[in-house]
């Protein structure tokens, strides 16, 4: 018999923040995208260039509009989303419990679910909190919710064990 694991913790606007911050970083840090993003702001950053050159103001004003959502509009406008989605779930301000052992996860909040091990695609460990990822999905437990270190390090060998702590 194997030992559980109780993780507990309210699931707030502030965790949804610390996921979204998270998720972000780790997506974007791990996706071939960015490199297709990256040259497509270098011909942007050509193209402002150019327009400096030519004076050519329409050229100038969208390069400049693209190139200012690049860099702060489109984090702005997902993490926007990610909030307004945040309020209207089901989940606001409910106490999320989980119980983890060998077998798998039981997720208790509104509904219970089983997640055995094998069917969650990764375990990522940011910072000090945890991300847990089953496509399409993340699943967020803060640092604060496991009891003890002990407990925390127990997840994250079961999730090693499992091959999908990353």
């Amino acid at each position: 018999m194997s030992k559980n694991i109780e993780i507990v913790y309210i699931w707030d606007k502030n965790n949804i923040e610390k996921l979204f911050n998270a998720s972000y970083k780790y997506l974007f840090e791990n996706s071939y995208k960015r490199y297709i993003g990256w040259l497509f702001i270098a011909l942007l950053q050509f193209g402002v260039v150019v327009a400096f050159k030519n004076g050519t103001f329409g050229l100038l004003l969208f390069s400049t509009i693209v190139l200012i959502y690049w860099y702060y509009g489109k984090k702005y406008i997902a993490k926007k989303r990610a909030v307004n989605f945040f309020e209207k779930s089901p989940f606001k301000d409910k106490k999320i419990k989980i119980s983890a052992n060998k077998s798998g996860l039981k997720i208790d909040s509104i509904n219970s679910n089983f997640w055995k091990w094998e069917d969650i695609d990764k375990v990522v460990s940011i910072n000090d909190d945890i991300l847990l990822y089953k496509e399409p999905n993340f699943h967020y437990i803060p640092s604060s919710a496991f009891k003890s270190i002990d407990d925390k390090n127990y997840f994250k060998k079961l999730a090693k064990e499992a091959k999908v702590l990353k």
